[in-house]
């Protein structure tokens, strides 16, 4: 049995930064000396984060909302939200000071970046999540089925797909960028606990055969959503790992 909720607000607590205090003043140099391939690929995970990141920190508190039954899962959804909407301040500073992407604010900025996913993407984050967050402040929704599709599939596999695809472009630029090395470091840092806590959930779950086969399928079909921006070497990866961690809560597929 994974551990209990408690150790997952201890964690989250000890676990705080600031994204004002990282210094992006080496990316700002180095981006306008950025080759073509990888110009297009750094920006198009960014535009990524962005999008997932803001749309998770906006949603998360109808999870919240859900497991007022439980006072301590409720507080590590509530630190959990607070973590995504640093995450989502974080790139919405590395587009606006760094890249330079044209817009008043976040909603602008975002308009943008769209062009710079795939629809797959923005299907997951734009649709298939917020749909799930209204069907849980309407009750409509069970709790685990929400978590099934945010922690294990879009946490654990369509972000840490992102995560680990960015840190490696980063560590082969022809130009440093360690704010933007730095700063992702400590997402995924966070990205991890929070995946913990979601399998804890999932755990404690008494899940019928076809939900956990749900989970498994569409996370396979999610590794594909960053489209070319990801090798397909590195999307077999975070598939085996997703089934790994599924395997490690119990849920036997094979």
């Amino acid at each position: 049995m994974i551990t209990g909720y408690g150790h997952f607000a201890q964690l989250a607590e000890s676990l705080q930064w600031d994204e004002t205090t990282i210094d992006l003043s080496t990316d700002i140099e180095s981006w306008t000396k950025l080759e073509d391939s990888e110009y297009d690929q750094i920006l198009g995970l960014i535009a990524g984060f962005c999008i997932g990141e803001t749309s998770v920190a906006t949603h998360l508190t109808s999870f919240r909302g859900a497991a007022s039954t439980d006072d301590m899962m409720a507080e590590v959804f509530a630190a959990q939200a607070r973590d995504e909407a640093r995450h989502a301040r974080f790139f919405d500073r590395v587009v606006s000071e760094v890249v330079g992407v044209p817009g008043k604010n976040l909603n602008e900025r975002l308009e943008v970046l769209r062009e710079r996913v795939s629809p797959d993407l923005l299907e997951l984050f734009e649709e298939r999540l917020p749909a799930i967050a209204r069907g849980l402040a309407d009750s409509d929704e069970e709790l685990t089925t929400a978590v099934g599709l945010y922690h294990m599939i879009l946490e654990g596999v369509v972000l840490t797909a992102g995560q680990h695809a960015l840190l490696d472009a980063l560590e082969k630029l022809s130009v440093p960028m360690p704010g933007m090395r730095k700063g992702m470091e400590l997402v995924l840092r966070d990205e991890r606990w929070h995946i913990g806590f979601g399998s804890r959930v999932i755990q404690s779950a008494d899940l019928v055969d076809n939900d956990l086969e749900k989970i498994l399928n569409e996370g396979s079909k999610a590794a594909w959503a960053w489209g070319d921006l990801i090798s397909s070497k590195d999307i077999e990866k975070v598939d085996q790992l997703h089934k790994r961690r599924l395997k490690s809560v119990g849920i036997k597929f094979w």
